[in-house]
């Protein structure tokens, strides 16, 4: 506060408002600017008939010398001594904040406010916990915002140098909590619920894991957490984790769900699902090699199985192959004569060869498919074997085994999931020698 003293005879200046003032009389002012409530003591100095103040908001007072209590604002105060007048201006400054209340960690909040009186580009200070302090300026009409990042709680002030500040806000913290799953839920994979919170002071970390209806984790933390959840059978978790927090902080909550489940499969996959996969086709008596390495073999026995199956003929083993895998289709033979024999089924492109009136193998073709070729239809028998590769006018036919004519059962580097040879009866190269070994002379072939 500036405390001012004026004495005189004659006209006084009490700032850009003044006035003239009785002969002979002089006035004291306590303070012509600070914060408000700005309480001020006027004092006439000399003698006078009357003495009356209007403070200029409002309010009046008799008497040689009075108090008054001043609001945000700026006010001029006239005195009446005698017949003369004189005047002071006041300045009372006032000082609102407002902002949120709780901000996020590390986020952006906005603070807001307005300056009482009304004055473009003064400079304020906003303060923080920590340290924390933003330099802005008043707009035209005394407002102000400011977008600061909030890391702390605690109190947070504007201020107009040391003459004037706004009430304190408190701000709570919502601290930054992060969870995640990390790794494949496929079954037998790695799979790992990760949790932490930010800033590290913020509360420990209370984490329930249930499954199938049991708790299997209830526990609480003080630091970041990593917790290994099994995987070797299909299941699903329920996973709660949340903050206990500290003073100023608030509360966080995380809810996540988990569920182990057969892994999506395709070609150039690795691991123990691709294995339990090719030893499940293999059980179903489909041509799949053993193996832990999704490769063109194991291609060919998952179209086949699609086929089979009627599933779409992608090569991925998906929700729905898994599903289907469980509970497949088994294919039976259209005929039970003789008892061992070779069956063609064209619609679903696949090759069954018959033992004791039971499909034994399950193999996937390629019909004819070119325009103007067709793969002849009826009971056949295997007349002609060539081992190795027999040159024709269309190409050299791997271990060929010919039924009719020149239609034969043979080896192709290119068994697409659909008909697509001139004729023939298209099997992958590396299940032809099998096939050629294990089929004499006369087997009975079937092409329906």
């Amino acid at each position: 506060m500036r405390r001012i003293f004026i004495f005189g005879v004659a006209l006084l200046s009490f700032g850009p408002a003044a006035a003239a003032a009785p002969t002979g009389v002089t006035v004291q002012v306590s303070a012509t600017d600070g914060g408000a409530p700005l309480t001020v003591t006027f004092a006439a100095i000399g003698d006078a008939p009357s003495y009356h103040w209007d403070f200029g908001d409002g309010s009046a007072a008799d008497g040689k010398s009075v108090q008054h209590t001043y609001q945000a604002g700026r006010w001029t105060a006239r005195l009446t001594a005698g017949s003369e007048t004189q005047s002071v201006t006041v300045t009372a400054h006032g000082l609102s904040l407002t902002g949120p209340t709780r901000a996020r960690y590390a986020h952006q909040a906005t603070f807001r406010g307005t300056l009482v009186p009304a004055d473009a580009g003064t400079p304020l200070t906003l303060s923080g916990p920590s340290g924390a302090k933003v330099k802005t300026r008043t707009r035209k009409n005394g407002t102000f915002a400011v977008r600061v990042r909030v890391y702390r709680p605690g109190s947070w002030t504007a201020a107009l140098g040391d003459i004037a500040a706004s009430a304190p806000l408190q701000v709570a913290v919502v601290p930054q909590l992060r969870t995640g799953l990390l790794g494949s839920p496929a079954r037998g994979s790695r799979l790992v619920l990760a949790a932490s919170v930010r800033p590290k002071d913020a509360g420990a970390l209370a984490v329930k894991v249930s499954r199938g209806g049991a708790v299997i984790v209830d526990n609480t933390f003080s630091a970041p957490v990593r917790i290994k959840l099994d995987t070797r059978r299909l299941s699903a978790y329920r996973i709660r984790v949340a903050v206990k927090p500290n003073d100023g902080f608030t509360n966080a909550v995380h809810l996540l769900r988990a569920s182990v489940v057969l892994p999506r499969l395709a070609y150039g996959s690795r691991g123990t699902a691709v294995a339990q996969l090719a030893s499940r086709l293999h059980e179903l008596h489909y041509a799949a090699p053993y193996t832990a390495s999704f490769d063109t073999r194991l291609l060919d026995a998952v179209y086949a199985f699609q086929k089979v199956q009627d599933l779409p003929r992608t090569g991925v083993v998906d929700p729905s192959f898994w599903r289907r895998l469980g509970e497949p289709r088994r294919p039976v033979p259209r005929y039970a004569q003789p008892e061992s024999h070779i069956e063609i089924d064209k619609p679903h492109q696949v090759l069954y060869v018959v033992r004791e009136r039971k499909v034994a193998l399950i193999v996937p073709v390629s019909t004819a498919g070119l325009a103007g070729h067709y793969t002849p239809v009826g009971r056949f028998s295997i007349y002609r074997k060539v081992t190795g590769f027999d040159p024709s006018p269309l190409g050299a036919l791997c271990d060929p085994m010919y039924f009719t004519g020149g239609y034969a059962i043979h080896g192709n580097p290119s068994v697409p999931p659909y008909p697509a040879s001139h004729g023939c009866v298209r099997v992958p190269m590396w299940i032809a020698p099998y096939l050629y070994d294990t089929n004499p002379y006369g087997e009975t072939v079937y092409v329906y």
